[in-house]
């Protein structure tokens, strides 16, 4: 019964052993990033700091923000489904996407992780960012809140500006 039972279990094992790149799902709620709000347009460069509260400061330039409430800060979710996650450990790299000459974020930071631990630390702030998180285990969850800086060209039109980012997960 023993061999049995040891028999079906390394053919779930082995069933398991698909590709690295399945095994992991990345979520991000709210799926867009922070939204300023309104903004007018100064007559320079401006650039807003979104930190991991949500709290918005204007770190240089004369744009205005109409709205002094906080934004939604994406939560970013890395969940890994299979063994391999149990000893490998996983590189994150976020970088901005679809960027305008509008609008477009310039600087990430990332901070509050749960569910796993840095591998070497956690990583500088920067334009890209890319890290690597110690094994998560077995259908693990590793989060974290994902703060950036957003730069908003000078003499644009009155508006909403959206940005966007791309994370991504291997394992090592």
């Amino acid at each position: 019964m023993r061999r049995l039972v040891f028999a079906l279990a390394s053919l779930v094992v082995l069933g398991f052993a698909g590709t690295a790149s399945a095994q992991v799902t990345i979520g991000r709620s709210p799926a867009t990033a922070p939204v300023l709000g309104t903004t007018v347009r100064g007559s320079t460069t401006s650039v807003f700091s979104i930190s991991s509260t949500g709290a918005v400061t204007r770190l240089s330039g004369t744009a205005i923000r109409l709205s002094s409430t906080a934004v939604t800060v994406p939560t970013i979710s890395i969940y890994c489904n299979l063994s391999n996650c149990i000893t490998r450990r996983m590189r994150v790299t976020i970088i901005p996407a679809g960027q305008s000459a509008d609008a477009g974020i310039v600087n990430f930071r990332v901070s509050n992780l749960t569910g796993a631990t840095w591998y070497t630390g956690a990583p500088a702030d920067g334009s890209s960012i890319t890290f690597d998180l110690n094994p998560i285990g077995l259908l693990g969850t590793a989060t974290f809140k994902l703060g950036m800086d957003v730069q908003l060209a000078a003499g644009s039109a009155l508006g909403v500006e959206t940005f966007n980012y791309t994370v991504t997960a291997q394992l090592l």
